[in-house]
């Protein structure tokens, strides 16, 4: 998190995840970043049965200065999660 006299802006690595698996929640002065992908496969055969399941999460949440999530600016570009925000 870099906080300046403008903004707060944080940046989050989220390579494994998906723009759609994303969830961003801002208020006056808390963030929360949560991130969940589910993945599932199955293999039949006539003599073999194979099943994976697996799930990968992140969640973060923090307190920040105040800022005006309306303002807000959140952005996912090749597995980074980028969120500025003007401070009030």
């Amino acid at each position: 998190m870099k906080n300046n006299s403008k903004e707060v802006i944080l940046k989050f690595n989220l390579p494994e995840f998906n723009k759609k698996d994303i969830n961003v929640r801002l208020l006056r002065n808390s963030i929360s970043v949560k991130a969940e992908k589910k993945k599932e496969s199955r293999v039949q055969k006539k003599d073999f049965f194979h099943q994976e399941k697996s799930q990968k999460i992140f969640n973060y949440t923090t307190t920040i200065p105040t800022i005006n999530p309306k303002k807000a600016k959140i952005e996912f570009k090749r597995g980074v999660l980028e969120i500025r925000a003007p401070k009030i």
